[in-house]
């Protein structure tokens, strides 16, 4: 009996072994790359006499996921029928419902989307009786896809709320994000434009959170079609770029097809024939690739209208003929009834009036179905509630007489009971009284030492926070006494060594001077930074910059110090060199600065190095080191304030430990990371991830760089209030071939934008009678959709994005950057020439910028005798942009250092300033007459 059992058991063991061989093998054939051996291995295994059910069901699921993975869906659909023959009798079976729901996604990725409904109404069914809430949600989001693409957007927006309030309910953020972005399709199909894109820009944070890289480009995807619609073809370029930049990463041509075919469209758009034929034969390309019926469809349209243009009529009555076929086929209603109007114009082209007149005809009337459907079903759903109403009126009455013979016998029954009640429940209530007593008392004691408590603690946050306040400005202040005469200390030590350079009894100690004053510098600088990150008082400046030009930079600046230490500079950029970012680039090197200066300092052999890379979510830098390294105990404590790794350390190198924390604080200002990786004595790595929009910028060659654009059309529209600055952009415009119209308000530019329709326009913010912003938001509910941007002082961050958010075109700064407004310009107006950039003569300007300079400063006194603070905060912001602009920058940064107290009501610390700008008003003043003189 023993032997019997020892080999029944014996037998167990052998089944099981062989049967986890067989599911590790099936797993393994995601890891093969060739479909022809994953599907002999695969038909290997589906032959093995020890392949259960369960395993058979997993292999065929794992060989149609392979087949979908490569756009297989013919050899997909075989496995899939398979899985669904051999589970029909069991529905609710997670094989039935997974064959179900592949075949549907089957069909919709092929274009099929009558199958797809009738497929994913079948899988809805089963997902109901498995009560699965997310699968059940799951099917409804698809079925309302597939209603979006064949435009029966009230079916969609019901299976769509249904999925919406089963993920609110049961699902997490990376499902309320697709349903959010499909959502956001039906309102731009619904041409509720402002509504899509505000749920795409929560769609592409919620994303950004999720790391979801494929969310983000579909969302970008839908970004462009409603830049498409609403005309502005460069943004949906853009959009689109992004999306295909993605899908090539990951070689996914099912979505590469459709979006090239609407590249294609954007071309057409912007006149653009050449460019947006091949952008059309690269989306017949890929559906040919996975041989779609959709991706044929959609990009054999676009090709027909490009020969059209062309001249080509024989070959678009053939290519708009097959696609509308394909579009009947399908479904596409909304594609159908676009083609039609574009064979008839063909047909009209080619003589067949007749025929032309049939099919502008059945244009028509697909149109006038489309206006009307909505209405149609409006008022079958209103006759449907009146019915329902009349039918729940009657069984409400039914109801009701019912309910009242209840009542009458209930009633006789209430009365023997509410005697035994009444009196339970005065017994109740005396006890409870008792209770309630006990418990208020209870209560008011605990409260009285709740709030003692609190208020103990109120007190102490109260001094910890007035104490780091203290602190802060502490550091501000001494940072800033300090810096002011170290800055005379090592000039002074420059001049003198200049003077002195062959005394080296001089030399010796004035280099030790110069050397040790310039390292206090940088460690105040350090502190203060600090003080002003901790104050909240640090603002970052956006600029767009090359990430070459960085790299070159800090070569430049640390390749003396390793030839100087013997150590190998490692440099190495993995990115185009055309590739431009927007970020704070003083920031950014200053963070590169702190690394390779460690890495220097604490290196003695071997190499230091930096490397670049540039991903589509922002710049990497890595920044390594042969030198001490760090233990782990060091590395818990590297980001902390004055820290080093041990007190030797400090002895040895020097340095105050403020580097990394700094680097650290301005990686997080700016949304991005950094860690480090150290062995000790062996070096370290650290690690900086900075997000942001790589954009690829076209190099000029080097007759180019010498070059400037030139226009012999074109028109622009600086609004300015500032006589002069007004008369300077101008003046620098007309330089370069464009017609120029000035306004001195916002009022005026409205007035000038809506008569003269200009093609660009640069907008001051802070200008009398009606502001930039207001100006603006006139002019786009009067219809004006010509570029707009913001011309201002204000450069930091949070003011730049305020007003591309109120619907600026974009920002440039003053003093005005001729080369970003050429960039602007071109951008937008095509250049017919070039010619050699020459200077601007601002003297005569400047003489008169200089000569309003004493009125000026009688205006900010009266303003400020009288306390006229609104007058006086936009005195001082109208100068500081003028004093910018022609190269008064002392004289700016006062002003708009005054302007900044008096926009947050600090009108005792605001005092010294106002003192200061009005001095600095009479020297210049009176500097320029003597020169004059």
């Amino acid at each position: 009996m023993m032997i019997y059992v020892l080999l029944i058991l014996h037998i167990g063991i052998a089944e099981a072994i062989q049967e986890s061989s067989l599911a590790t093998q099936i797993t393994q054939l995601g890891e093969i790359d060739n479909w022809q051996d994953i599907s002999i291995q695969g038909q290997q295994l589906l032959s093995h006499p020890d392949l259960t059910e369960k395993l058979r069901f997993e292999l065929h699921k794992s060989l149609a996921r392979e087949a979908f993975k490569r756009d297989d869906f013919k050899t997909a659909e075989v496995y899939l029928k398979r899985i669904e023959t051999e589970y029909a009798s069991r529905i609710v079976s997670d094989g039935y419902y997974f064959s179900v729901k592949l075949l549907a996604i089957s069909a919709y990725r092929q274009g099929r989307y009558f199958d797809a409904v009738e497929l994913y109404s079948k899988a809805l069914d089963i997902a109901a009786e498995r009560d699965n809430p997310l699968e059940l949600a799951n099917m409804h989001n698809n079925l309302g896809l597939v209603y979006v693409d064949t435009n029966e957007l009230d079916l969609a927006v019901a299976h769509y709320g249904e999925a919406q309030k089963l993920y609110q309910q049961h699902g997490d953020l990376q499902y309320q994000a697709d349903i959010n972005l499909n959502l956001s399709m039906v309102y731009i199909r619904q041409y509720r434009f402002d509504i899509a894109q505000e749920m795409l820009d929560t769609v592409i944070k919620q994303f950004t959170e999720l790391n979801d890289e494929y969310g983000i480009a579909l969302a970008h995807s839908y970004l462009a079609e409603i830049f498409i619609k609403k005309g502005l073809m460069n943004s949906a370029r853009h959009y689109l770029q992004s999306a295909i930049d993605y899908y090539e990463s990951e070689n996914d041509m099912d979505h590469l097809m459709i979006q090239y075919a609407n590249l294609a469209d954007v071309s057409i758009a912007q006149g653009k024939f050449d460019k947006a034929e091949k952008e059309a034969n690269f989306a017949l390309y890929y559906a040919e690739k996975i041989n779609s019926i959709t991706g044929r469809m959609k990009g054999l349209f676009p090709l027909a209208k490009i020969f059209f243009v062309q001249g080509k009529l024989a070959q678009a009555r053939e290519m708009i003929n097959e696609s509308l076929s394909l579009a009947t086929q399908l479904g596409a209603r909304s594609i159908e009834k676009d083609e039609l109007a574009t064979l008839a114009l063909i047909q009209a082209s080619l003589g067949e009036h007749e025929a032309a007149w049939v099919n502008f005809t059945r244009y028509q009337t697909k149109q006038y179905e489309f206006l009307n459907k909505n209405v149609l079903e409006k008022m079958v759903e209103y006759q449907n509630r009146i019915e329902d109403y009349d039918l729940n009126r009657e069984i409400t009455e039914l109801k009701q007489k019912q309910a009242f013979q209840a009542l009458q016998i209930d009633k006789r029954e209430q009365v023997i009971w509410l005697s035994a009640m009444v009196v339970l429940s005065l017994f109740i209530a005396v006890v409870s009284l008792y209770f309630k007593q006990a418990e208020k008392n209870a209560k008011v004691q605990l409260r009285e030492k709740v709030a003692e408590r609190t208020a103990e603690l109120q007190r102490v946050a109260d001094e910890l926070r007035q104490a780091n306040q203290v602190k802060n400005q502490f550091l501000a202040n001494i940072s800033h006494e300090i810096r002011t005469p170290l800055t005379s200390i090592i000039g002074q030590a420059e001049v003198m060594l200049n003077e002195h350079q062959s005394n080296l009894e001089l030399k010796v100690p004035l280099s030790v001077i110069q050397r040790q004053g310039e390292h206090l510098k940088s460690l105040v600088s350090d502190v203060l930074d600090l003080s002003r990150i901790e104050a909240q008082r640090l603002e970052l400046e956006y600029t767009e910059f090359s990430v070459r030009s960085l790299l070159d930079d800090i070569s430049g600046m640390f390749n003396n110090a390793c030839i100087v230490k013997d150590l190998e500079f490692n440099v190495k950029g993995d990115f185009d060199d055309s590739i431009i970012v927007n970020l704070d680039y003083m920031r950014v090197k200053q963070i590169l600065i702190n690394l390779l200066g460690n890495a220097v300092k604490f290196t003695e052999h071997g190499q230091i190095g930096v490397h670049v890379s540039c991903q589509p979510s922002g710049l990497i830098f890595k920044v390594f080191d042969t030198g001490i390294g760090m233990s782990h105990e060091q590395l818990g404590r590297v980001f902390e304030s004055f820290q080093q790794g041990d007190n030797s350390i400090t002895r040895r190198f020097g340095g105050s430990g403020l580097g990394l924390c700094l680097s650290q604080q301005l990686t997080d200002m700016m949304g991005g990371s950094i860690s480090v990786n150290s062995e000790l004595h062996k070096g370290s790595e650290f690690i900086v991830f900075i997000p942001c929009s790589p954009i690829h910028s076209e190099l000029p060659s080097i007759q180019e760089q010498k070059q400037e654009a030139n226009w012999d059309y074109g028109s622009v529209l600086v609004a300015e209030d500032h006589d002069d600055n007004r008369a300077l952009f101008k003046r620098v415009i007309e330089q370069l071939g464009l017609e120029v119209l000035v306004a001195k308000n916002g009022e005026e530019a409205v007035e000038m934008c809506l008569r003269e329709y200009p093609d660009i326009v640069f907008m001051d913010i802070q200008m009398p009678k009606m502001d930039g912003v207001e100006a603006l938001n006139l002019l786009h509910q009067s219809g004006f959709d010509q570029p707009v941007y913001a011309l201002t002082a204000n450069v930091m961050e949070h003011e730049i994005r305020s007003y591309l958010k109120v619907g600026f075109t974009g920002h440039l700064g003053k003093p005005l950057d001729r080369k970003m407004l050429v960039k602007v310009l071109q951008r937008h107006l095509s250049s017919t020439s070039v010619s050699s950039p020459s200077q601007v003569d601002m003297s005569d300007l400047v003489a008169s910028f200089v000569a309003t300079l004493p009125s000026e400063r009688t205006s900010i006194i009266d303003f400020w005798q009288s306390q006229q603070w609104y007058n006086l905060q936009r005195a001082c912001h109208r100068l500081s942009g003028a004093a910018s602009t022609f190269n008064f920058v002392t004289l700016g940064n006062i002003a708009r250092q005054l302007e900044s107290l008096l926009k947050s009501e600090q009108y005792k610390q605001a005092e010294s300033l106002y003192l200061i700008l009005c001095d600095e008003l009479y020297h210049i003043s009176e500097s320029e007459e003597l020169s004059a003189g």
